[in-house]
């Protein structure tokens, strides 16, 4: 498998192989936003958009990522993830390397338990618990 970063102008056209994947993982996300809202923050290219593809181009994982800056780094932060982006550590590899070819010094995502176990597979640390209070 090869991980591909998809430029804007093609996020309307893979938009149909990648929705399963992040419908699905939106679906942890606690009402944060919806399906609709994550192609919107795409089109719009306030997210940027990967995916994992096998031999033959078909979808077998998407991620989407918001980039930030702080004053130490530059965060490459996954909003959703489904599939088999983070299968292993050279599929990690290959995304890690398009992050840091956009900058990203870091990258960091929200997860529920058994994600943070799995992240920890290619080498995460958990870093915190999140927690809100609507006001």
């Amino acid at each position: 498998m090869q991980v591909q970063e998809v430029p804007l102008k093609f996020v309307n056209i893979a938009w149909p192989d990648v929705e399963p994947f992040l419908k699905a993982s939106i679906e942890w996300s606690d009402g944060e936003f919806s399906i609709e809202e994550v192609k919107t923050y795409l089109v719009q290219g306030m997210w940027s958009l990967y995916v994992a593809v096998d031999d033959d181009k078909n979808v077998m994982g998407a991620t989407t990522v918001q980039y930030f800056n702080r004053t130490d780094n530059r965060v490459a932060f996954i909003t959703n993830i489904g599939g088999k982006l983070l299968a292993n550590k050279q599929l990690f590899s290959q995304l890690s390397e398009i992050l840091k070819s956009n900058g990203a010094t870091c990258v960091e995502g929200a997860a529920r338990d058994s994600l943070v176990r799995l992240w920890s597979r290619i080498g995460a640390r958990k870093k915190s618990n999140l927690v809100q209070i609507k006001l």
